[in-house]
């Protein structure tokens, strides 16, 4: 919420909308609020705002392979990513920080806390430590 209140601000809206608002949630690139203020306008479309988040990740690539061409494999993951797998990265960092598994299952829409669990691994990587540190048999 607080970073929407900033890109609100950004745009010369209000941090939050008023009751009767229906500037959409994401507008559309070069929006300001001298254009898109209070008047009826598209919201940004899901291919448009995921085609800029697989540009941002392809530019970041390419950042890391001219920067260090040993780190090619890495670079190649980094082109993989997409806006779910920055969904899953959030849904897993409020998990490995302890956040309520149910304000995770909030947070990301899901229906059943068995979907949100799936983001726990932390808890696999506590239980794979603490058996190893605990349960050697020492060879």
């Amino acid at each position: 919420m607080t970073e929407l209140s900033r890109y609100r601000q950004h745009l010369g809206l209000s941090a939050l909308p008023s009751p009767n608002e229906d500037t959409p949630l994401v507008l559309p690139i070069a929006a300001t609020a001298a254009n898109h203020g209070t008047e009826t306008c598209s919201p940004l479309t899901r291919a448009a705002l995921h085609a800029i988040v697989k540009d941002v990740f392809a530019g970041a690539a390419a950042g890391l392979r001219e920067r260090d061409p040993s780190a090619a494999a890495r670079a190649d993951i980094l082109e993989q990513a997409s806006a779910h797998w920055l969904r899953h990265s959030a849904g897993s960092h409020m998990a490995d920080h302890q956040v309520d598994l149910r304000l995770v299952r909030d947070n990301l829409g899901h229906a059943s806390l068995t979907t949100t669990s799936l983001y726990l691994h932390i808890d696999d990587d506590r239980r794979h430590q603490e058996t190893d540190e605990k349960h050697r048999i020492d060879w």
